[in-house]
């Protein structure tokens, strides 16, 4: 008869490769899934990218000179802003104390 200890050798190894052969399945299972996951996102992807760009939406139309220039006067207007700085002064009284605006 078989003792207890090689029994439990027996069964240890079968449930090593029991596991083994779980994880390998699982794994390409996994990557079969991911793979039609990257199937699915780039053609949705490529859909999105096709209606916004004239296909299913409004075409995208460079703007004319004219508003060109008036964007860049704007943003001249802007940037001159941002770097002025006006200052104001508050007085203070003799003890030290800010001066309400009269």
């Amino acid at each position: 008869m078989v003792d207890e200890i090689t029994l439990l050798i027996a069964l240890g190894t079968l449930n090593l490769l029991g596991s083994l052969g779980l994880a390998l399945w699982i794994k390409r299972e996994l990557e079969d899934s991911m793979e039609q996951l990257d199937n699915s996102l780039a053609l949705a992807l490529q859909s999105t990218m096709d209606k916004l760009t004239g296909e299913g939406a409004v075409a995208f139309e460079a703007p004319n000179p004219i508003q060109a220039a008036i964007g860049q006067l704007l943003m001249s207007m802007a940037q001159q802003k941002m770097n002025t700085v006006e200052a104001t002064i508050t007085p203070r009284d003799a003890d030290g104390t800010f001066k309400g605006l009269e």
